[in-house]
């Protein structure tokens, strides 16, 4: 059966942000019975800046926007035209969104059941190549007097649905209709056939937007379930409304499990760069903090920059950050709870006694005037727990990761915090470790010392002799 009572919906907005950019103009038909019986439309003041490219792609005039009512003033009288009806619009997710998020701001809820035209031409038409606006007014010869206006292009929807009503039975346009509907927050260049192929186990899966542009990096232990995630949340995220309308397609990488799935989702962003990925990316620069003993015996933190760090020097490090400030902010609070030296931390440079010593918070290590040793011995228990963690084996490491369902296996050769080789089953011949490159990774380091918090997880190493050489990995 079909929707009785629908909604036809059309906006303009400042940008893609569906929380940081506001509603220009809003255009509705609502239809009861096949029959329109209410039409709204209405150009909105945004309140704030809207750029020349938005006011030029529209045809709106700041002197239109400077006249026109604000969301606030008109919303209930969208509030009563939506209500109760079936939201539709050409791409829904990022009207639905808009328009929800507006009433959000002025405390307002709104929801409605909802579907995509776009999914609809999709689904009735999959020999057409494409299904945007001036695809659907060309092909049935539609008319639309102001393109880009938001009654108009509304209109057009109107126009697309009342004619599929011509074209197909009740049947077969109440069954796409109904099919849409289970994936309404599907992007629209994502059909419900790749996301049902997308693998339920563990690995990392890519989103390319156009020209196979690398967008985003992710990693699950159900790769089908954590995409299907994205898609859902993104009415209330900026950057999950962004992917959504950039993304063309979906490549996956299967793993054994869920370490190999971590690994090779770093892997990934640091090869890729993909622009909504910000961690886990290469820094061509690292902020370390070491700890030395000074000539007068007092314990003391320097900053180091490294472009690369020698595992053997990680005993001797405090942390490893992205950034000057990053590293200086992670030290301030030890200051006050441990009374620590702010100068000896590096924190403050000074010839004389520092600002916490004038505070009273620093005992005066600055100065010579607390025992070397009773500064060291708090030191260190600051710290105890923020030190870089030593390499717990004597040698290297081979962990093992096997999903007996799917009868596969994967190998991690690790020493020092290092990932050194990566294996298959089938790939199972070991060189000497000598002939490794040891390179430290922080986020390889943050994921090792994670997975080795567990306990349940120690069945699964096999510590080698150094140097070890083997044509079999037996755990």
């Amino acid at each position: 059966m079909l929707p009785q009572k629908i909604a036809f919906v059309d906006i303009e907005t400042t940008g893609l942000g569906v929380t940081r950019d506001r509603i220009l103009e809003i255009g509705i038909l609502r239809v009861e019975n096949n029959t329109l019986v209410d039409t709204f439309q209405s150009v909105i003041n945004p309140e704030g800046f809207v750029s020349p490219f938005s006011l030029q792609l529209t045809g709106i005039t700041q002197e239109e926007l400077e006249k026109a009512p604000t969301f606030f003033e008109i919303q209930e009288k969208i509030y009563d035209m939506l209500q109760d009806c079936v939201f539709v619009a050409h791409n829904v997710r990022f009207d639905y969104g808009f328009i929800r998020n507006a009433f959000k701001r002025h405390g307002k809820k709104f929801t409605a059941k909802h579907f995509c035209s776009v999914k609809l031409s999709q689904t009735l038409f999959p020999e057409e190549r494409k299904h945007n606006l001036d695809a659907i007014i060309s092909r049935f010869g539609f008319t639309c007097e102001k393109r880009h206006r938001a009654f108009a292009d509304a209109k057009v929807v109107w126009d697309f649905y009342a004619y599929m009503q011509k074209k197909f039975s009740e049947d077969i346009l109440s069954d796409a209709i109904k099919r849409i509907a289970k994936r309404t927050s599907l992007p629209i260049a994502i059909s419900e056939a790749t996301i049902t192929a997308l693998p339920e186990k563990p690995g990392v899966y890519i989103f390319y937007g156009e020209n196979h542009i690398p967008l985003y990096v992710g990693k699950s232990v159900n790769i089908q379930e954590r995409v299907l995630s994205h898609f859902a949340s993104d009415h209330a995220s900026p950057r999950e409304m962004s992917i959504s309308q950039q993304i063309k397609t979906i490549e996956t990488c299967v793993t054994s499990g869920e370490l190999g799935a971590l690994i090779k989702e770093s892997q990934f962003i640091k090869k890729l760069q993909p622009l909504y990925n910000r961690q886990l990316r290469i820094l061509k620069k690292m902020y370390a903090l070491q700890k030395r003993t000074n000539a007068k015996g007092y314990s003391e933190v320097v900053l180091e920059v490294f472009s690369h760090i020698e595992p053997d020097d990680i005993p001797n490090l405090l942390g490893i950050f992205r950034s000057k400030r990053q590293a200086q902010t992670f030290l301030i609070p030890f200051v006050q709870q441990y009374h620590l030296c702010e100068k000896l931390l590096g924190l403050e440079k000074t010839t004389t006694s520092c600002f916490a010593y004038r505070l009273g918070n620093c005992k005066g290590a600055c100065i010579g005037e607390e025992n070397p040793l009773a500064y060291s011995i708090r030191f260190s228990e600051a710290f105890a727990n923020y030190s870089l963690k030593p390499w717990p084996f004597m040698g290297p490491v081979v962990i093992s990761e096997e999903d007996s369902l799917e009868e596969t296996a994967e190998y991690f050769l690790v020493d020092k915090w290092c990932l050194l080789a990566q294996y298959t089953a089938q790939d199972s011949i070991l060189q000497e470790t000598a002939a490794y490159s040891y390179t430290f990774d922080l986020d390889t380091y943050k994921l090792l010392v994670r997975f080795l918090e567990k306990k349940k997880n120690w069945k699964n190493i096999q510590v080698l002799s150094k140097n070890h050489a083997t044509n079999s990995i037996n755990l």
